[in-house]
């Protein structure tokens, strides 16, 4: 079987005497995994997840089992749970590294051993790695980074190194007045959402993720949402990628301490059952807050499933992307490359297309 979707977004920009006055977004075309699950061993649709998702492939795994057991009424066991938390905070650090090397240093002769520790990354932390493999993997994850100017101090870069050159590039664009810092109007998501979320996931399916919304609020998921749960403030480019920055080297102190659960932020992983034989799972992963949802059939296989990924929030027609960028400057080259930069500071891992329709001055 073919599977034919659309995994590219693409933001259309319309633009009046230098300002944006209107925000379009055509979202992506979600893989049709119900279809395809429906009446199947979950073993076959558990398989077949890697193959669908090229990104936070392990945390869509790590839902569907929760979900899977939370339809079970069987929770999985303490030792089980914290291994998946292992496996969804390995894969963030990955992913994390993954959008500096497409993101915002793209092209940048210095991302080489960043590409290299992602692989090493990849392949040495895996459950049969060695100690030594894996202190090799860290070691050169840390050395990548250092080239690039992460330090020791959280939110200083080397002086003329990739980061701090990008990170004063992102802060004149904002003090020039084109790009401030744009607040987010509908909050952060969380794991107090889970419930409405899921509910109503379960209830109505692709009618709802493919456009969510709660009580007509469209909240942020991601790495600066998580950041901004317990401290809200408003947010430019620099800002998010500064706040990736963090959470990536606390992560890695976290691997170096030797990945204590204790260290986790709560509700990293959490299921929900719904009812006989219906089971759903929130899994905080690189990009954001992903929710799955399960009904299995007499015979255990899947009756029903959907899932709600992080980029339906965030590229919401209404959310947080459209909130940012309407009302922002775009009068020249500079500020077209700031539109580009600001998009992908919500997810750098996320192809989207953008076209700017000049439109008659006010």
């Amino acid at each position: 079987m073919t599977l034919a979707f659309r995994n590219r977004i693409d933001v259309t920009l319309s633009v009046a005497d230098g300002r944006i006055t209107r925000v379009e977004i055509q979202p992506r075309t979600r893989p049709p995994v119900g279809r395809l699950g429906a009446g199947r061993p979950v073993e076959v649709l558990l398989a077949a997840l890697p193959r669908l998702f090229s990104l936070c492939a392990t945390a869509h795994q790590v839902a569907l089992l929760t979900a899977i057991e939370a339809a079970r009424g069987q929770p999985a066991a303490p030792l089980t749970r914290h291994r998946r938390i292992k496996a969804v905070l390995t894969e963030r650090v990955a992913e994390l590294l993954r959008g500096l090397l497409l993101g915002p240093l793209s092209g940048d002769r210095e991302t080489l051993p960043l590409a290299q520790a992602i692989a090493a990354l990849q392949n040495g932390f895996r459950a049969e790695a060695s100690v030594s493999s894996r202190a090799e993997t860290l070691s050169q994850i840390k050395m990548a980074l250092e080239k690039l100017g992460v330090g020791s101090a959280s939110g200083i870069f080397a002086p003329g190194t990739p980061l701090a050159r990008l990170m004063a590039a992102l802060r004149k664009a904002a003090e020039d007045g084109g790009w401030r810092h744009m607040p987010s109007a509908h909050g952060a998501l969380s794991a107090a959402d889970d419930r409405a979320v899921v509910t109503r996931l379960m209830e109505e399916g692709p009618a709802f993720a493919d456009a969510p919304e709660l009580d007509g609020r469209v909240p942020e998921t991601g790495v600066w949402a998580r950041q901004a749960r317990n401290a809200p403030h408003a947010a430019g480019a620099a800002e998010r990628l500064s706040a990736r920055i963090a959470e990536l080297t606390a992560l890695l102190r976290w691997i170096e301490d030797g990945e204590t659960e204790d260290a986790t932020e709560e509700d990293l992983v959490a299921g929900y059952a719904l009812g006989p034989g219906r089971g759903a799972a929130a899994v905080e992963c690189a990009r954001g807050r992903l929710h799955h949802v399960v009904e299995l059939d007499a015979l255990g296989n899947i009756a029903s499933f959907d899932y709600l990924a992080p980029t339906e929030w965030n590229f919401h027609p209404r959310g947080p992307v459209v909130t940012c960028l309407t009302g922002a400057m775009l009068r020249g080259a500079e500020d077209r490359d700031s539109v580009h930069g600001m998009i992908a500071s919500f997810d750098p891992c996320v192809g989207f297309g953008l076209t700017v329709r000049e439109m008659a001055d006010a």
